[in-house]
């Protein structure tokens, strides 16, 4: 009897045991407050680039004003790389940061590594459905192989090839055969073209492109994710990746490159001076050529799709909450970023103010989409963004992403430069990726 009792008494202290636990975990999710419309909130929010400019447009708007009127935002603003080097940093520290941080899809695949970044598609939050009507392949790009949503995507950028009519024509040809170039090989024939001595000095004045490597990661959907096969195996297959290296050494051999650095001031000014005919980028060059690299040649630049058709998407922005945000903030966070990633205003506003596309599918219908844009000559570029956007193939990205992605481009560099064969470049870089992942 006595050890029946003692038996009965330990089941009876178990049982209390875990219903406390069970009563402490029900607890602890009810203690995470639901919005309150009636309460004032601040939230912060860490962006780069000119994605305040867009957002602080977003939150003057009597949309936004109706459904939020007692929050307010404050901005912690700095360029590309800095802003992704202090997020990076504060976050492997575990320390704060801001409510609501933007992030490139490039360094998605680094905080899935890392971790640090609340998951959006578990309770409270309810990623996605919320996101069912954003594009396929974005959300594949926020979705770990695990199946965390560690971001919601709110612009996408859409690769398409960027043209200067007056330097088509000079080199005789149309904007018919800009439209309908059928291959890369194609295309770099057309390059030739476009590639000249213009005052005969024997200095090439005026190239196809910038540099052989702005074509690098159009046939890999932009190196965001894809670098694994289904079974793990990495740069498979390999007909694609040894293709898309190809690609870079061809147009490099063919002399139609100027082999310029980006973003340096001889590469932003040859989008004005003549020097450069093409581009390959995303939508939002867009912006960057209408605004500020290249306004006074408004009708001059064209968009047409990549040769062949290839469907990639060149950049995007995420929004995200850092895991070690108070749980009283994050409720209002992701109010906000739910409001600017699936609300048409939202989107609309943002597209008008920085030309960053839309991830929202609904809003490709609006009409705002079939007008033509007067800087590309009226033509009708959005319904190109949108097609090239849906159909775009999703991946998803992996915890070696980063490293990979650092490896392939060392190896293109060492193929461009010629240290290496195509082959031995393809398979070394191989050899890398293995002994990082095994």
């Amino acid at each position: 009897m006595k050890k029946l009792y003692c038996l009965i008494m330990a089941m009876v202290i178990v049982s209390t045991v875990v219903f406390a636990s069970g009563s402490d975990e029900k607890s602890s999710q009810k203690s995470i407050a639901a919005f309150d419309s009636n309460a004032s909130y601040t939230v912060s929010m860490g962006c780069y680039g000119d994605l305040e400019k867009a957002y602080t447009e977003v939150f003057a708007s009597e949309d936004f004003k109706s459904k939020f009127p007692n929050v307010t935002i404050k901005f912690q603003t700095s360029d590309f790389n800095g802003h992704h080097s202090r997020l990076t940093t504060v976050i492997a520290a575990k320390e704060a940061t801001n409510d609501i941080e933007a992030l490139e899809v490039g360094y998605i695949a680094q905080f899935v590594a890392g971790g640090g970044l609340t998951d959006l598609g578990v309770a409270p939050y309810d990623g996605f459905t919320v996101g069912k009507d954003l594009v396929g392949f974005a959300m594949s790009n926020a979705t770990t192989a695990k199946g965390k949503l560690i971001a919601l995507p709110v612009d996408i950028a859409p690769a398409v090839l960027f043209y200067r009519k007056s330097l088509i024509e000079a080199a005789g040809l149309t904007v018919n055969d800009m439209e309908n170039i059928g291959s890369w090989e194609e295309y770099i024939e057309i390059g030739k073209k476009l590639t000249k001595d213009l005052d005969g000095d024997g200095t090439i004045d005026q190239y196809a492109i910038t540099h052989a490597n702005d074509v690098a990661m159009v046939p890999l959907n932009g190196g965001k994710g894809g670098w694994l096969d289904a079974k793990g195996n990495p740069l498979e297959p390999r007909d694609k990746f040894f293709n898309a290296l190809e690609l870079v050494k061809r147009i490099r051999d063919a002399g139609i490159d100027g082999d310029m650095g980006a973003w340096t001031g001889p590469w932003v000014e040859s989008f004005s001076n003549g020097e450069t005919a093409t581009m390959v980028n995303g939508a939002w060059f867009g912006g960057a050529l209408k605004t500020w690299m290249a306004p006074d040649l408004s009708g001059d630049w064209r968009v047409a799709y990549l040769p062949g058709k290839t469907m990639a998407a060149l950049g995007g922005t995420y929004l995200a909450i850092p895991e070690y945000v108070k749980e009283e903030n994050k409720v209002v966070a992701w109010e906000i970023i739910k409001y600017l990633s699936t609300s048409p205003v939202a989107q609309l506003i943002t597209f008008n103010t920085i030309d960053a596309y839309p991830a929202l599918t609904t809003v490709y219908s609006d009409p705002i989409m079939n007008e033509g844009v007067d800087y590309f000559g009226g033509q009708k570029v959005r319904k190109i963004y949108a097609d090239v956007a849906e159909n775009i193939p999703s991946n998803i990205v992996s915890e070696y992403d980063a490293v990979i992605l650092s490896i392939w481009n060392a190896t293109v560099t060492s193929v461009l430069t010629e240290e290496m064969t195509l082959e031995e470049g393809f398979e070394k870089a191989k050899s890398q990726v293995l002994a990082t992942i095994l």
